[in-house]
């Protein structure tokens, strides 16, 4: 069954606010953070995504390929990833990515009406768990 990873895309174009809570290590270290995202389309399967905190800026451009999403920077790395998706129904994408010996599993689900998205992260490296990322994420335009 194909999917139109598009269209999913084009539903979180705008500007976004996101509350995120990690666990990072054995000890499960808690860190908060809020950080503001947004994300344009530029052509056919191609998107920006831009961020700002108050601990840094970035921004990623993706191209979208059958069932990959081909980013030029990484969440966590400068360079170029790869992620699989999985579309698990029309709100929902599982991205997972391999890179710098750790496994992620990234999932993005869309809610009300698109306006606000639940979004969770787990890192593996060898086996063992790195990091957890749990998201609120609000539209703002």
């Amino acid at each position: 069954m194909a999917h139109d990873y598009d269209k999913w895309f084009e539903r979180c174009v705008g500007s976004w606010e996101s509350h995120r809570r990690y666990l990072y290590g054995s000890n499960l270290a808690i860190d908060n953070l809020v950080t503001s995202f947004s994300i344009k389309k530029s052509d056919t399967n191609k998107f920006n995504l831009s961020w700002s905190s108050d601990r840094n800026t970035g921004e990623m451009n993706f191209n979208l390929v059958d069932d990959e999403c081909r980013r030029d920077i990484g969440y966590y790395t400068s360079e170029p990833t790869t992620s699989k998706m999985t579309m698990i129904d029309d709100d929902t994408i599982v991205f997972t990515t391999s890179y710098g010996g750790i496994d992620y599993r990234e999932e993005i689900r869309l809610l009300h009406g698109d306006d606000m998205r639940l979004r969770q992260t787990v890192g593996f490296k060898n086996g063992v768990l790195n990091v957890v990322g749990q998201y609120f994420e609000q539209r703002l335009t």
